[in-house]
């Protein structure tokens, strides 16, 4: 069978992570997969669906290169910017397919690392993009672009999961600055002094868990959750699930929470908004603005109403696991073939 070893940087789970973890459940009977990456909490996730994990440390290369290397893969599939670079400069004789699911702003413009990224572009055996404006955005884009996944059957039936918790507005990501939570923690205060009664959450953890922490605790309308491994059951129940990230290629977060009945809102920047708009969501340009259909969302039901409908009329089949899988196949295959 073909082994193929995922490289990832990152060690919690979020979209790309999520992106790896249905790769490799939907072609576990075609392929042997390991996935590796720095030790984390995503190793629960991963023993959660059955995958092989193995964990590295990029303080000790020439152990994470003997022990890729020992794992024998016909294809190593790297997905973020560090794993390509670091997996395209330690391999010579393995194929690699670089799979981004970021855009981040030096890419747009000619720096070292714009100019290095052409290298290792050049260099894999296929580049894979989550959509056309993280493609687009490259300064020297000229490789294929694929659309991310969503495995909406098991998204839904991770949904029903009973909870109690129901939230009018839910923060759903990682603690990081690049997912701007510290807004998203201004935005909620400033809504509940028009709203009190609203109930808030925040499903996610990292490096800033303990600021997020401190903003919110003389407010109790506003809970901290935590890191989640099944975040789809508070979706399922939210009524607004708000996005304030500065950077983000695709925005997956927006199609699970419209798929779930929430009402996905998207900062307009890059991909997101785009990803947003087409399932029906709002973007917003502005705190000003956010706040002004938020309010009016909240206190008016027929609104309410009328958005949640637009949002039930969306077409997912796009975003369907089965037709990803099958791309993702077709370019493990044509790799082989070289």
């Amino acid at each position: 069978m073909t082994k193929i070893v995922h490289v990832l940087f990152s060690a919690k789970l979020g979209g790309a992570e999520q992106v790896v973890i249905n790769i490799s459940r939907g072609l576990s009977g075609s392929y042997d997969f390991t996935y590796c990456s720095q030790s984390g909490s995503i190793q629960e996730s991963l023993q959660a669906v059955g995958i092989a994990y193995q964990s590295f440390s990029p303080k000790q290369l020439l152990k994470f290169r003997r022990a890729i290397l020992a794992l024998q893969p016909d294809i190593i599939h790297a997905h973020d910017f560090k794993a390509s670079f670091l997996v395209n400069l330690l391999f010579h004789h393995v194929p690699i397919i670089t799979h981004i699911h970021q855009a981040p702003i030096w890419q747009t413009s000619v720096n070292w690392k714009s100019l290095a990224f052409q290298y290792i572009g050049n260099k894999s055996s296929r580049v894979l993009y989550v959509s056309d404006w993280a493609k687009e955005s490259y300064r020297f884009h000229k490789h294929l672009t694929n659309t991310a996944i969503i495995d909406s059957s098991r998204i839904c039936q991770l949904a029903t999961a009973s909870t109690t918790t129901a939230f009018d507005l839910l923060f759903v990501g990682r603690l990081e600055d690049v997912k701007d939570p510290a807004r998203f923690v201004r935005i909620a205060h400033k809504l509940l002094d028009a709203i009190p009664e609203l109930k808030i959450g925040i499903v996610g953890d990292g490096s800033l868990s303990a600021h997020i922490a401190k903003q919110i605790a003389a407010t109790p309308q506003i809970r901290w959750l935590g890191f989640k491994s099944n975040p789809y059951k508070y979706m399922r129940h939210a009524k607004v699930v708000l996005s304030t990230s500065k950077s983000d290629a695709f925005g997956l977060t927006m199609v699970e929470a419209a798929l779930l009945g929430a009402i996905p809102f998207a900062p307009r920047i890059g991909g997101i908004s785009q990803t947003a708009a087409r399932v029906n969501g709002l973007v917003y340009a502005s705190d000003a603005e956010l706040l002004a259909v938020l309010t009016r969302l909240f206190s008016d039901g027929k609104f309410y109403q009328e958005t949640k409908a637009k949002i039930a009329a969306v077409d997912f089949s796009d975003y369907e696991q089965r037709q990803f899988i099958q791309r993702i196949q077709q370019v493990y295959k044509g790799v082989m073939e070289r």
